[in-house]
């Protein structure tokens, strides 16, 4: 996966601290080299945002994005991919109008211990572009000092796509689970649903979908590392997460994948790093 995004802010583009934001993106799944299929596929794009700040913790966001998605198959790409070239072609654009909310009550953005975090963003694809469709997301991070060395931290993300109009929801804005950010100790991008795809030598196989709602949980119990007292720059956690993605409406509690493990927040000299360790609780094969 390779991205390369620039973006540039001007935090008071009005004296009441209104900021605007000029963003320019080109962002590439190459899916054969993560064993996710015979494809590959490119999304670039320009956007113009506004952050509205209305109280000492809560801001509003909105602006446009004008994208161009690709999709490049090859021979032996999987039947529903297939299916999406047949229904947009190759070449698709979107013009997206955005909306966010964000609320950060947070001790530290780097450190926390106590306090939340919150967002939601909500996109549309409008026209005159080619694709209809709409995503959403929900956003929780909740930290509890227990004590002065040890702090509950809990995190939850929900986010659900559908399309509108006449054509159908665009595979590759599909939510995908697995791995570093959702449930660890999975591999990444690897649950939910599958797609059979035809390998060179004969006989198929089952490759991920990705799907068009995305549930994920998170705990951790966050301590300081044996040694170093109460160093907030590098401390301990173990944790238990639990997620899946699931096809449109069809949110199944039974097929929630669990995992657990332990790791290491570590305040670095080159940026905060977050090291872990997972080990699938419920795993199957596939």
């Amino acid at each position: 996966q390779r991205t390369i995004a620039l973006a540039y802010t001007d935090p008071y583009f009005t004296p009441d601290g209104v900021s605007r934001s000029f963003d320019l993106y080109t962002r590439t799944l190459d899916a054969s080299e993560l064993d996710l299929g015979d494809y590959r596929i490119r999304s670039s794009g320009v956007g113009l945002r506004f952050g509205v700040p209305y109280t000492e913790h809560d801001r509003l966001s909105f602006g446009l994005v004008a994208e161009r998605n690709e999709l490049r198959l090859g021979e032996l790409a999987p039947d529903r991919y297939v299916q999406q070239v047949e229904d947009f072609g190759e070449s698709a654009t979107a013009l997206l109008a955005v909306l966010g909310w964000s609320r950060d009550s947070r001790d530290s953005a780097i450190t926390p211990t106590r306090g939340r975090a919150q967002s939601a963003n909500l996109e549309v694809a409008i026209p005159p572009a080619e694709l209809r469709y709409w995503r959403a997301n929900y956003n929780h991070q909740w930290y509890y000092p227990l004590n002065r060395d040890y702090t509950l931290a809990l995190y939850g993300d929900v986010a659900y796509g559908r399309a509108y109009g006449d054509k159908p929801y665009p595979l590759f804005k599909n939510y995908f689970a697995g791995g570093i950010g959702s449930v660890r100790g999975f591999y990444p991008s690897s649950l939910g649903p599958k797609d059979t795809e035809t390998l060179i030598r004969g006989g198929t196989r089952e490759v991920p979908l990705g799907g068009q709602m995305r549930v994920i949980g998170s705990a951790e119990f966050i301590f300081p590392l044996p040694g170093t007292g109460n160093d907030r720059t590098i401390r301990s956690f173990v944790f238990f997460d639990v997620g899946n993605v699931f096809e449109e409406g069809d949110f199944d509690a039974g097929e929630l994948r669990y995992s657990t493990g332990l790791g290491l927040n570590w305040l670095s000299p080159v940026g905060p790093l977050k090291l872990s360790i997972g080990f699938p609780i419920n795993k199957k094969d596939g």
